[in-house]
């Protein structure tokens, strides 16, 4: 419904180029586009006029002996040989050029309006945090005509990053890798509140620290995604060759980072609730079948990339007696101080479960069963530290560990299971409190005192 105020306009056009401009007053409240005289009768201009019900005309007298035009709108860039308006006011010349260049402003708004709320829609229909991610990722990317980019989400509190999702790489990098913030790096600028940051070319820029797109990456945009005042996460896009990034994308990339903030809370929470269904609620380690699943990943990823992990499993060696002389409270309390003393030796890295009642399992990626020897006696001394009662009743406890590694002693996961339990009974037949890679179960153990 138009204003009763609106303004009459008759548009002269002789080819495509108007297309925009007809079809952009005819959507304003205040405009009532009466008449179109374009000699084209196959231009777009002409299209849109009878798809829009805009009367069309072959000449420019006949669209003037309108009675009610208030304004003349002449883009014929002075092939209509305009004589007289009818005392109607004429746009033209420069000031036609300056109606242009806002029509072309409205029409980009509109279509950037319409891409965020596209993608804004397409994060919310989201149902698992990993599609999230990948959402998030590739909305930046094509907002902005980019050709890569990356999510990393932030813990504030260990203050370590680790990679969500990342995009546009001939080798993506791995989806578990983590890494700890570094100070005074351009990550820790975005975490401060300095942002977006443009960087032109990050081989020049010794502070970047986003190992994730160094090296194939030159131009790079980047800005941190926030759930109040806490960072909880850092979204970067970039190109593989020099590029600015105009105006208008940097305040579509500043737009969708509200956007893109909203859908990882959401990506986050349901990451928290999945994790309650992966976590053991006594010690706040992985479930045993978690475990499970975990491990078959680090397998896949050993095929795919290569390299070396070493997998441990943990029997205390005494907690069905304590039970038994001292109450199930007593025991739990030892599970809870045992995972404690795992959570301590072990790195940030490295995957952590409660495999059994008395059991506990770890992955160390990248490790050797020599290395991992190494952190499985750390454990077993600090156990080793832990009394139980008091006097003649006090005992001491101790806790056997069996390892096996990756590839050379199991290439799948039921081979790696099978070594990893072999070692443990060996430690429990030479006496237990002992530490047993599965390559020395014909040798004495590592780890007697």
């Amino acid at each position: 419904m138009r204003r009763k105020e609106a303004v009459n306009i008759a548009i002269i056009s002789t080819g495509n180029e108007e297309a925009p401009l007809v079809s952009t007053l005819h959507e304003c409240q205040s405009i009532n586009v009466v008449g179109l005289c374009d000699n084209g009768s196959g231009s777009t201009s002409a299209s849109i006029a009878l798809e829009l019900g805009i009367p069309l005309f072959e000449k420019v007298d006949q669209l003037l002996s309108l009675s009610n035009v208030d304004v003349v709108v002449d883009a014929s860039d002075g092939g209509s040989a305009l004589q007289d308006a009818g005392g109607a006011e004429v746009i033209k010349g420069r000031c036609l050029d300056i109606v242009k260049e806002l029509v072309e402003g409205h029409e980009r708004y509109s279509k950037d309006t319409d891409n965020i709320s596209t993608i804004a829609l397409e994060l919310a229909s989201q149902k698992e945090s990993q599609d999230i991610y990948r959402a998030i990722v590739q909305g930046a990317i094509d907002m902005t005509g980019s050709q890569a980019g990356s999510l990393i989400t932030f813990d504030e509190r260990n203050e370590v990053c680790q990679l969500a999702e990342v995009i546009g790489y001939a080798k993506e990098p791995d989806k578990d890798y983590s890494w700890e913030l570094q100070p005074g790096g351009i990550m820790e600028r975005l975490i401060d509140g300095e942002g977006p940051l443009f960087i032109p070319n990050i081989s020049e820029e010794p502070l970047f620290d986003n190992p994730v797109m160094n090296g194939e990456t030159t131009a790079v945009l980047a800005t941190a995604l926030r759930d109040s005042d806490e960072v909880i996460g850092l979204l970067f896009i970039g190109d593989f060759k020099p590029r600015l990034f105009s105006d208008r994308e940097m305040s579509l990339f500043s737009a969708f980072t509200g956007q893109a903030s909203l859908a990882l809370q959401k990506a986050l929470l349901l990451e928290e609730n999945k994790e309650l269904t992966v976590t053991d609620n006594l010690t706040g380690l992985n479930n045993s079948r978690h475990f499970f699943e975990a491990l078959d990943a680090e397998v896949q990823r050993g095929k795919r990339y290569g390299g070396r992990f070493s997998v441990l499993i943990m029997d205390l060696d005494s907690l069905g007696y304590i039970n038994d002389s001292f109450g199930l409270a007593k025991g739990d309390w030892i599970i809870k101080k045992v995972a404690e003393i795992i959570n301590t030796c072990s790195r940030q890295t490295d995957y952590k479960a409660r495999y059994g009642g008395d059991e506990f399992a770890m992955i160390l990626p990248s490790t050797n069963c020599q290395q991992a020897a190494v952190l499985a006696n750390r454990i077993r001394r600090q156990v080793n530290d832990i009394f139980v009662g008091e006097d003649e009743e006090e005992v001491r406890l101790s806790i056997s560990i069996g390892v096996a590694e990756f590839p050379c002693l199991g290439t799948d996961c039921d081979s790696l299971i099978s070594a990893v339990n072999t070692a443990l009974t060996v430690c429990k037949q030479r006496g237990r409190n002992l530490v047993c890679c599965y390559g020395d179960t014909s040798d004495e153990p590592s780890g007697i005192f």
